[in-house]
């Protein structure tokens, strides 16, 4: 008899494994007469990756449940439409993957309604898949169940997704333009160092004239890296690998984070992301009950910046101990501008520090949005500069000794 595996969910928990049966069919009775609703259902492949088929088996599960950015913006905006409309979460969820093909979205999305049938929550039904929900997302959809305003909740979250996208983007196209440059500008250098100067320094050396130092420099080093390609590829790799677990330790990561926040133009750029981050999460938060341990627990999580991610966590020591939310953040005056607290002290004898804190976010947003199209102004001079300078450096390294040898024949 052929062998199936299956994935399958009861009303608590999803169920994997396998069985066999004369069809397809009778599997899938089986499985029902179980008590599991099947997700998926398929014979067996002959092939066995053994102590890797686990393995394997995760990372194919997690390649074919995946939801792409705007993806997860239209799901949750759909969502919150649908279901402040009137429609029944179950009804709103079908209705979503019926408008999709058979990608991983449809796949997250049916998996999260089978949940939902099954009597369990939105909220645990997307803890299930922690690389597209994270830790903030749930916090909110929780806090809304609970508080009945799932449809608010969920607006705010796809809100705040289209923001976050929006800014990443232009923060890749700032940075698109001068990583091609470059690598373009790399790219010449090496193909002319390796092409075109050996044969300079063959005709020099058959006329019996001497290549100027930087011209012989740039030739050592290229024939060095030739002749020993594989120890420069073991080296940069071992240089990699150790700058990799370097950044990746709590010192290192701290280190890097200190160093970004004191460049010039891209420190600005990352602390006026994590702060506007930081005000739009935390008036989520505020907004829908999240609990103020949880909040900041989550934000620690969540900012990119280790500096910041420290910082949320001394703020909630000092609220635990019953300090206020503006003088708990005044003592990071160096991550967190003065304005932020002195708007946030005044939302708290009002009472409106969630507004408050997604005004703030706009500033910010509106500030950092202002700083990057004037880092995209000031890039392309800049890498023309660049370009210039190395194309000038090959120039000297290629054309003088060309003059000289043919100056000298004359």
């Amino acid at each position: 008899m052929p062998e199936f595996v299956y994935t399958g969910v009861s009303r608590d928990q999803y169920k994997s494994g396998s069985l066999s049966a004369g069809s397809e069919s009778e599997a899938e009775m089986i499985l029902l007469e179980q008590g599991l609703t099947v997700v998926s259902l398929g014979i067996k492949r002959q092939m066995s990756f053994g102590i890797f088929s686990s393995y394997f088996s995760r990372i194919s599960r997690e390649v074919s449940e995946k939801m792409s950015p705007q993806e997860k913006v239209l799901f949750t905006s759909q969502l919150s439409s649908m279901v402040k409309a009137g429609l029944p979460l179950i009804d709103a969820l079908g209705t979503f993957v019926d408008e999709k093909s058979k990608g991983g979205s449809a796949i997250v999305i049916n998996k999260i309604m089978l949940d939902v049938q099954s009597g369990g929550k939105l909220s645990d039904a997307l803890a299930r898949f922690p690389k597209i929900f994270n830790a903030t997302y749930l916090a909110i959809v929780r806090a809304g169940e609970n508080s009945g305003t799932l449809d608010g909740s969920l607006g705010y979250l796809a809100d705040l997704l289209r923001r976050e996208n929006a800014l990443l983007t232009r923060v890749r196209s700032a940075l698109i333009y001068p990583m091609v440059v470059v690598a373009a500008m790399i790219s010449v250098m090496i193909f002319i160092s390796v092409s075109i100067i050996p044969k300079i320094i063959t005709f020099a050396e058959s006329s019996g004239q001497t290549l100027p130092g930087y011209t012989l420099f740039l030739v050592s080093a290229v024939s060095l890296g030739t002749k020993y390609w594989y120890l420069v590829l073991a080296a940069t790799v071992v240089v990699l690998l150790g700058l990799l677990f370097f950044l990746r330790s709590r010192r290192g990561s701290r280190w890097l984070g200190n160093i970004s926040l004191k460049l010039p133009l891209a420190g600005l750029v990352i602390s006026r992301y994590n702060q506007a981050r930081f005000a739009r999460v935390l008036a989520g938060f505020y907004n829908y009950g999240v609990n103020v341990v949880t909040s900041f627990d989550i934000l620690a999580a969540s900012l990119g910046n280790p500096l910041y991610s420290d910082a949320c966590v001394r703020i909630k020591d000092r609220l635990t101990l019953g300090t206020s939310l503006a003088d708990a953040i005044a003592v990071e005056n160096e991550l967190f501008p003065s304005i932020m607290t002195k708007l946030i002290k005044g939302a708290e004898k009002t009472g409106v520090i969630g507004n408050t804190l997604d005004k703030l976010a706009l500033y910010y947003e509106d500030e950092l949005e202002n700083i990057l199209g004037n880092i995209l102004t000031l890039i392309e001079p800049i890498m023309v500069f660049i370009l210039g300078f190395g194309v000038l450096g090959l120039a000297l390294a290629v054309i003088l000794p060309i003059y000289k040898i043919t100056s000298t024949l004359k």
